[in-house]
């Protein structure tokens, strides 16, 4: 669709680098926070009133969902979220995205979009980039394998999580037709042995390391999601200054992150 010299993004057609995505109208009350935490067993009043930023992250993933096409179309490879400001619970917030980056593979086509989440007034609060890879119909995902053994040497345990289908399943609830959450027939279909966490899980653990330390008023945190985190894992969560692990019961890494405190203004 054209709007003056702006292209936007639409269902059905082909990505392109530099297309506008259509803007998503959003705001993190506090029922919408404690359901998410609870999900991934975060304590109620460790943000207080300021929104988790992993709670905006996955709103980049509801900012793209009308151009999804299948369940495994999208999977999601990592994200970086950049607070400029706290953003309070209750906050109406408009989220804006545009394709950045665009990649082909032989089994599908990797793509990063970024975002800028604002206020009511317009002014910038936080940033972001949701990086994914668009899966071609019929390829199958490659688990990852268990992997060599995570050296945990320097690095200090923050929690543990105990995955059940119906933690994994709460945390999507906002995502029904992502049915490789859900639904192990779908995920048997692309290769994976059970449905499995969002990637985004993995963040917000993450954004609990950093909120226990105390959150800072301007910082970045950065993730990669590696491995597949199934439904009924138990799961590490490990700091080692300002990085960050998710490793699995077998000592397998899953996902990665790096906190960034008061980042370039520049994105």
């Amino acid at each position: 669709m054209l709007l003056g010299d702006m292209r936007y993004a639409e269902p059905g057609d082909e990505l392109e680098e530099g297309l506008l995505l259509r803007s998503l109208e959003t705001v993190v009350t506090e029922e919408r926070q404690r359901r998410y935490h609870e999900a991934a067993e975060i304590p109620p009043e460790l943000f207080g009133d300021t929104a988790d930023l992993s709670i905006l992250a996955n709103d980049t993933i509801r900012a793209m969902r009308y151009l999804k096409r299948t369940p495994m179309d999208g999977l999601h490879a990592g994200q970086r979220m950049e607070q400029l400001a706290p953003v309070r619970l209750g906050e109406p917030l408009t989220l804006r995205g545009r394709v950045t980056r665009l990649r082909q593979s032989a089994k599908g086509r990797f793509a990063s979009t970024s975002f800028v989440v604002e206020d009511s007034r317009g002014t910038a609060r936080a940033r972001g980039e949701l990086h994914y890879f668009r899966v071609n119909v019929g390829a199958r995902v490659e688990a990852g394998g268990t992997g060599a053994r995570f050296e945990r040497d320097g690095w200090t345990e923050v929690s543990r999580k105990t995955l059940t289908p119906q933690r994994v399943a709460d945390y999507s609830s906002e995502f029904p037709d992502y049915r490789v959450h859900f639904d192990p027939e779908v995920a048997a279909t692309v290769g994976l042995r059970a449905p499995v966490a969002q990637g985004l899980m993995s963040f917000t653990w993450m954004m609990q390391a950093v909120a226990g330390r105390g959150l800072p008023e301007r910082f970045a945190l950065s993730a990669t999601f590696r491995r597949p985190i199934f439904w009924d894992e138990e799961i590490e969560v490990l700091l080692r200054g300002a990085e960050l692990a998710v490793v699995g019961a077998n000592g397998c890494l899953r996902s990665s992150g790096a906190l960034e405190l008061s980042p370039s203004p520049a994105m």
